[in-house]
């Protein structure tokens, strides 16, 4: 057996290493993008759809709307997308079989007068992975509004 010995001490290697690794880890291999952040619209009207969620761009994820605000109101009605950002936008709310997707949790009666957030969350189109190796970003966007 041959051993060669190279030029580098092996504390210098093992730190050439990890100055490496932080150089890679500083790099962004897919930025945030704002414009794959969805603007969300509320549309009250009437009949049997009194409040109507758009949001472009197109497709989401995930549509949750909560009574107050989405960090201390309760979850009242969640609908997930089947596929891929599939939730096409113009949803009514209580859907129970929205297109693109499923209802998470069924749709409870909007008080009205009360005050409601809307969460629509997209995945993001370019990202891959997951774990460690994940270049995904989660883009969200709310909106609120008062039931009819």
């Amino acid at each position: 057996m041959v051993c060669v010995r190279t030029s580098c001490p092996r504390a210098v290697s093992r730190a050439a290493a990890l100055a490496c690794a932080l150089a890679f880890a500083g790099c962004d291999v897919n930025p945030y993008d704002a414009s794959q952040r969805p603007v969300v619209t509320v549309t009250i009207g009437g009949g049997d759809a009194p409040v109507r969620i758009a949001w472009q761009p197109a497709g989401a994820q995930l549509v949750r709307v909560y009574t107050g605000t989405e960090d201390t109101g309760a979850l009242v009605w969640s609908v997930s997308a089947t596929g891929a950002n599939s939730l096409v936008s113009g949803l009514d709310y209580g859907d129970v079989s929205p297109t693109g997707g499923s209802t998470d949790v069924p749709a409870q009666p909007l008080t009205a007068g009360g005050t409601y957030t809307v969460e629509v969350t997209r995945r993001d189109p370019k990202g891959s992975g997951d774990g460690f190796t994940n270049t995904s970003n989660r883009y969200v966007g709310t909106v609120r509004f008062t039931a009819p």
